[in-house]
């Protein structure tokens, strides 16, 4: 699955000083609107006097499609940006779906939903659900939920195709699955983790040819006498499938010192080297987009900022998004497949789905 950043974010400020880069805002254009509902073609948003009951609603955008997951429909459906439904997954019970490809299936609670090239959808299925999870504004990662999870396959016709656990046969769940990604040779990545480590899966088809347990790395760093512990806090993959990018946060007892970025390559199973340092706390790793550009991402007040660096750690650009100040329910910023900004807003009349230029 080719990614491609778009231009105007890497492209910099040509000035006499060339330290001076450009900065990019961007600022929001409607993508799509999913009204509340239960009919195909909307989503169920369920309040009360105090705002959303549970965030029971997920949208990814893949392969230009919305992915969109209702957990209180109990079903996915991938839709166009104009509201046309091409499939439909899930609880169908007094659903009338026309000539919309269905699938009745059984989920537990319906996490991560992606598309590959051939317009097969790859569904996160949570075995159960652990209520009051952390939610983000803008962003950041949720609090970890450790519900076990499957991941099930189906065609674009709605067929089911196989399911996947850690071992690729089913018998072994996913703990608690933090992304996932599938690279430029159609190979599905799953990266999961626990308190106190992260593993990298990788499947070719229904097989898995590559896992890594990254909490055997070592990330104890020494300076001037003193011992710092590192931590991961984020893990990416390169396109390619070939790389991994991970993000380490270095302690002094309980006070964060520096964020150091590390290249890994998936065959040497070993960190390559640190491509940059960070020595703020705030400035952490979003994604990386065609291989070449680190997305860090940046919230102060309602202001939100994009740092984008290149692989040898330099900065290139600045963009930020002019986010409006409105009473969403929840709002999340999201990339599709090329590497495009999106973000989503709960609201009691359904979900907004923005696309930042």
């Amino acid at each position: 699955m080719k990614r491609i950043v778009p231009l105007l974010l890497i492209v910099p400020f040509i000035l006499t000083d060339c330290a001076f880069w450009k900065t990019t805002t961007l600022s929001p254009k409607r993508f799509a609107f999913v009204p509340s509902g239960s009919k195909p073609g909307q989503v169920t948003v369920k309040t009360d006097e105090y705002g959303l009951e549970d965030l029971t609603i997920g949208v990814s955008v893949s392969m230009k499609r919305i992915c969109l997951a209702d957990n209180e429909a109990h079903r996915v459906q991938i839709m166009r940006p104009n509201g046309d439904v091409e499939l439909m997954i899930g609880s169908l019970k007094n659903v009338k779906t026309g000539d919309i490809p269905s699938e009745n299936f059984s989920f537990g609670t319906i996490g991560y939903v992606i598309m590959d090239d051939d317009d097969n959808v790859y569904i996160q299925n949570k075995l159960s659900r652990m209520r009051g999870a952390g939610r983000e504004n803008y962003g950041g990662n949720d609090a970890i939920d450790v519900s076990p999870s499957y991941i099930v396959k189906f065609s674009k016709s709605g067929e089911l195709q196989y399911t996947l656990g850690q071992k690729g046969t089913p018998e072994t769940p996913f703990s608690h699955i933090e992304r996932l990604f599938i690279d430029s040779n159609d190979r599905l990545f799953v990266i999961s983790r626990s308190i106190d480590s992260w593993s990298v899966f990788r499947f070719n088809g229904k097989n898995r040819d590559y896992h890594v347990n990254l909490g055997t790395l070592n990330l104890q760093e020494r300076e001037d006498g003193n011992v710092y512990e590192g931590k991961i806090d984020n893990v990416r993959v390169f396109s390619s499938g070939d790389k991994l990018l991970i993000s380490v946060s270095y302690y002094h007892g309980l006070r964060l010192k520096y964020i150091k970025i590390f290249e890994f390559p998936v065959k040497e199973g070993r960190i390559a080297r640190n491509i940059m340092t960070i020595p703020d706390p705030k400035n952490v790793l979003f994604d990386i987009i065609d291989d070449k550009y680190i997305y860090l991402w940046n919230v102060s007040n309602d202001q939100v900022k994009f740092e984008v660096a290149n692989l040898d750690g330099s900065i290139v650009n600045n963009v930020y998004l002019n986010i409006e100040d409105k009473r969403n329910y929840y709002s999340r910023i999201i990339l599709d497949d090329a590497g495009r900004i999106y973000s989503y807003n709960i609201l009691k009349s359904g979900v907004d789905i923005l696309r930042w230029e």
